[in-house]
């Protein structure tokens, strides 16, 4: 009796890799990559369950079982010894009735299931007899627990900008119903609990029974007609797994295990419901009369692999195709799979696609020959002890299913693991002793043997003559060939990888049909140079084709592109050329994705599908709702790229945002909320900002105990509104912030908001311009309070108030020559922009108004018209070329806020001073002379302004026709003159009074020589003339 011997890891270590629950829950956890796998803790706890189900398997099939943890704690290694049909039972009993725990998480607002979601939640107490009566019915674990993401951490949802005006809010609350159990015990209570909360939130449902083989054949190809169902009924649909009873026995215990596996639940409006079961009843009606079934052989081993690793690859197919699958029993070493579907092409599609999954598990063999043959000596052996110890090393470090049977070493698993295991095998100081014959065994699809062989086999023959390796090719059943290749030695690894760059790697996209005849061109040369260049072959499928085929990779793939494995990186390059005559909105297809929470799914769905079809028409994309029992919030959105994009906001545009703002308790809050002055704000903010507000106030509650003392209860307003208008929420908020705080009411400080301004501030609008006439975001280290949520202190209603953003002499900014704002000698860190006080201390915080421009037709020009015409109406020469020389120089930059009627008030300066002979300008330092051809102009700070022309006074006559209240040298008053002016562009000189700066060259003498000639007395009397 040959004795069969078997190590293998369960679950894989491919599956519990990619994640610690079940992959068919992969969204759930992708969100939270930092919660930590509660499958250790689960394995440990689950160790006397394992050890039952060892004694009872060697109790039952009476072969050797042993077991101990690998991976950290997150799998078993199982090693079974005995005959191979003790052996073969013993492991489907283990695949089957291991305890392996699987998880699964749905996210709930807290609201929906706590009482005080904020201050102390607690389960209410109608959910809480649910659950326990979900968990008992279905023997799955459920608990309640709070959201991994913090509100520090969390990410704003699809659609909302973190600059949006959510600013101050916070998104609703989440917690998660986690579910942990076997796998049908998981998918069953997961849609029990689904059901639950949508009958928690008002909605009826009904359970409808239709035999199981019919879901994925009535739910159509990517399950649209039920997709069309929940539009026209408005209601969502539950399916039960399509691989419920494959894993194990029913989890319930119970005969009705077959009624779970057909039981669809339904929740939606009374009526929606309804009319929703009587469609499904007639789609089933007109479907069942068309049904077809195909069977086919695949290894069980593989089969195996699949039901455990591959189980959301095999969900998929069946979406795809609108088909079903019957797959044995785990572990009953069975290779007959039945395929049921309406359509021969859908089944055909089905099959090939299983057995292309097949194809990625390897079979590897390594014989230990004797070294010569001898019939009178017994054949050499292991020691059994040895090879139990080999085959746990092997398993457990490779992740491969390692068998010994007949001095032979098998080894079943992915192709990297086979490999590795072969390679530990060769480093065996045990097998150097014998000869050994090395084989692997590829599965392939029949469509590609001429691929791989090439003309008259010639591939093949160059891999067999360099590597001195065997290949042979075997046929296994109606879709799949078997691919053998054998050698003495480690050459076989060689020729294992010769043979690898030479099978086939394609890929498959889709381009409309309109375009094919244009990129085969005439006589198919256009393609034919494409494929020549990147030594690809593509195959282009009309609609007739595609039609009986139904699809490559995807359903909609039109096209296929294939070339050997060595050649992969230019199937991009082909596909990159092919759509180069393709315009943009048709090609490129891809499969974009939207995160939108659950429950508006079936609003968009009913209420909304007109809006979802619009955006797909125009778009040319197609808008794809994830399965409901999956509770997944991932809507996936198909179509051109250059188009998914705005079908994702258009479709975001139409999914309501809510955000909550938590405000302390207070209980004159419901009596505030009740007011006419509150229903106003409330209705106006709906009218004019689109933004709907509702208080949420839970009623105080007595806690048990001698104390009776008042829980704290939870005060919060409800933001609602279209994600287009989520700019809006900054501004809803402030208004009833105010409102709040103008009735006595605290609210907390946000701590989002920092760096948020005024969301009707102006402050912006001038980026620019860095000038104390517009009022900016803290300028050289001047704080200026911006908005109600700036700066807020810890202690409730301690709120800066906003200062106005007044611009009142906006002219100056603009009347300065180009370049004044790039002044390279100005240093900003070394004078402030702020006007200084009276008294020239500390800087205000304030801009004075201006004296008023002269009014039109006074005779008395400004200051723009002053300048253009003097130089028209100028009689010299080389005046008139001083004048545009001097203008045209940059202007001080700390003039930049200089008053518009600084001419008006030195033109009454110089009629006041008695027989001085002026400059050649008293407004602009002309170049040349005593002062130097760069002298740079004065700017002087001063409460007054005193005569420039004359040695200085103690005190200056009135003069006339100044605006009463104002004096010369004196402190001014309310009228007038600005309390702090920027005075540019004086010579520097004699009689400046202590408060003005003279920081120029030598001073210009006060009068003038008597050699002046007439030209001189024509310019005194043109600037007398011009009010100077």
């Amino acid at each position: 009796m040959d004795v069969y011997t078997t190590s293998f890891v369960y679950p894989r270590r491919s599956r519990h890799s990619l994640s610690s629950a079940s992959s068919r829950d992969l969204h759930a956890h992708d969100n939270y990559p930092h919660q930590p796998s509660p499958l250790p803790d689960t394995l440990a706890s689950d160790a006397d369950a394992i050890q039952k189900l060892v004694i009872l398997a060697m109790q039952l099939h009476g072969c050797h079982v042993s077991y101990f943890i690998v991976d950290q704690g997150k799998a078993y290694n199982f090693h079974i010894t005995g005959t191979y049909q003790q052996v073969m039972l013993t492991r489907g009993l283990i695949l089957k009735d291991c305890p392996i725990q699987h998880r699964s998480a749905i996210k709930v607002t807290r609201s929906e299931i706590l009482d005080s979601p904020f201050s102390k939640p607690s389960l209410k107490p109608e959910v809480r007899r649910r659950l326990d009566d979900i968990a008992s019915e279905t023997l799955a674990h459920i608990a309640v627990v709070n959201s991994p993401l913090s509100l520090t951490s969390r990410t704003p949802p699809d659609g909302i900008t973190n600059s949006g005006g959510w600013s101050g809010l916070e998104t609703e609350r989440v917690c998660e119903l986690v579910i942990t159990g076997t796998e049908d015990a998981v998918d069953l209570a997961r849609i029990r609990l689904l059901v639950m909360l949508d009958e928690l939130n008002g909605l009826h449902f009904e359970v409808c029974e239709l035999d199981h083989k019919m879901h994925p054949i009535i739910a159509g190809k990517k399950r649209h007609v039920i997709q069309t169902i929940q539009e026209e009924t408005a209601t969502n649909i539950y399916f039960p797994s399509p691989l419920q009873g494959v894993f194990g026995t029913d989890p319930t215990g119970t005969s009705s295990g077959g009624r779970n596996n057909n039981m669809i639940w339904i929740t939606g409006e009374f009526f929606g419901v309804q009319r929703a079961r009587d469609m499904l009843y007639q789609v089933s009606l007109n479907k069942r009369n068309n049904t077809i079934s195909k069977d086919t052989a695949i290894l069980p081993r593989k089969l195996d692999w699949m039901i455990t690793d591959r189980a959301d690859d095999l969900r998929s197919i069946m979406s795809d195709n609108s088909t079903f699958i019957q797959f044995p029993p785990l572990g009953s070493s069975t290779s007959l799979i039945s395929v049921f579907g309406d359509s021969k092409v859908n089944v055909q599609r089905t099959i090939r696609s299983i057995m292309q999954l097949a194809c990625q598990s390897y079979v590897g063999s390594f014989w230990l020959l004797p070294v010569q043959f001898n019939a009178l000596l017994p054949p050499a052996t292991l020691n059994t002890s040895t090879v139990t110890s080999l085959l746990n090393q092997i398993s457990v470090a490779t992740g491969a299913e390692v068998v010994f049977k007949s001095m032979c070493f098998e080894m079943h698993g992915l192709e990297h693991e086979v490999r590795a295991a072969v390679n530990m095998i060769l480093e065996l100081d045990i097998v150097k002793a014998f000869h050994h014959e090395i084989r692997f065994q590829i599965e392939l699809a029949n469509e590609h043997r001429e691929f791989i062989s090439g003309k008259k086999n010639g591939k093949i023959n160059k891999i067999m003559q360099n590597t001195n390796v065997k290949i042979k090719f075997e046929t296994f059943n109606d879709h799949n060939f078997l691919i053998d290749i054998s050698g003495p030695d480690s050459t076989v690894i060689q020729g294992l990888s010769l043979l690898q760059e030479e099978l086939p790697a394609e890929i498959s996209f889709h381009v409309p049909e309109a375009y094919h005849k244009r990129i085969i061109g005439v006589g198919g040369r256009s393609i034919q140079r494409i494929m020549k260049k990147y030594g690809v072959y593509v195959k282009f499928s009309n609609a007739e084709e595609f039609a009986a085929l139904g699809g490559y990779n995807d359903n909609d793939d039109n096209v296929v592109a294939r070339t050997p494995a060595k050649n992969a990186i230019n199937l991009e390059n082909l596909k990159q050329s092919v759509m180069e005559l393709v315009n943009p909105k048709d090609k490129d297809f891809v499969n974009e994705t939207v995160s939108i929470p659950r429950r508006y799914h079936r609003t968009l769905l009913g209420e909304k599908s007109i809006f979802i079809h619009d955006i797909e028409t125009k778009t040319n994309s197609r808008v794809r709702f994830p399965d409901k029992e999956t509770a997944s919030d991932v809507v996936t959105i198909y179509g051109p790229e250059s188009q998914v994009q705005i079908a994702a906001t258009m479709l975001l545009d139409h999914v309501p945002f809510e955000a909550d703002m938590a405000v302390p308790p207070n209980t004159d809050l419901p009596r505030l909320c009740t007011l006419p002055e509150f229903i106003n704000l409330v209705e106006s903010v709906k009218r004019e900002l689109q933004v709907s507000i509702s208080p949420n106030f839970k009623q105080t509650v007595t806690s048990n105990g001698a104390s009776g003392t008042e829980t704290p209860t939870d005060y919060s307003f409800k933001f609602r509104c279209q994600r287009s208008n989520s700019d809006f929420l900054i501004t809803a908020r402030e208004m009833l912030e105010q409102f709040l705080m103008n009735h006595n009411a605290h609210v907390y400080p946000s701590p989002t908001s920092q760096g948020h301004k005024r969301g009707d501030s102006f402050a912006d609008a001038f980026p620019h311009f860095d000038s104390k006439v517009l009022s900016t975001a803290r300028t050289r280290g001047h704080v200026y309070a911006e908005s109600m949520d700036i700066n807020r202190s810890d202690v409730i209603g301690d709120r800066r108030l906003r200062l106005a953003n007044s611009s009142p002499d906006v002219k100056a900014l603009f009347n300065s020559p180009a370049g004044s704002y790039l002044y390279e000698d100005h240093d900003p860190s070394e004078q402030s922009y702020l006007p200084q006080g009276p008294s020239g201390g500390a800087p205000m915080e304030y801009w004075t108004q201006p004296t008023q421009m002269a009014p039109i037709g006074s005779g008395i020009p400004g200051r723009t018209r002053h300048t253009e015409d003097a130089v028209k109406r100028g009689s010299d020469p080389l005046l008139e070329a001083k004048f545009k020389d001097q203008f045209n120089k940059p202007r001080s930059l700390t003039n930049r806020a200089q008053s518009l009627d600084l001419t008006y008030s030195l033109s009454k300066i110089t009629e006041s001073s008695s027989g001085m002979i002026p400059p050649d300008s008293p407004t602009t330092s002309t170049a040349g002379g005593d002062t130097g051809e760069n002298s740079s102009p004065i700017s002087g700070t001063a409460p007054s302004f005193p005569s420039v022309y004359g040695p200085p006074m103690t005190s200056a006559p009135q003069p006339t026709g100044l605006t009463t209240g104002t004096t010369v040298t004196g402190i001014p008053t309310t009228g007038g003159l600005p309390s702090a002016v920027t005075v540019g562009r004086l010579s520097s000189g004699v009689g400046a009074q202590p408060g003005i700066s003279n920081t120029s060259g030598p001073t210009m003498p006060t009068h003038q020589n008597s050699s002046r000639t007439s030209d001189d007395e024509n310019v005194s009397k043109m600037f007398s003339n011009l009010g100077l």
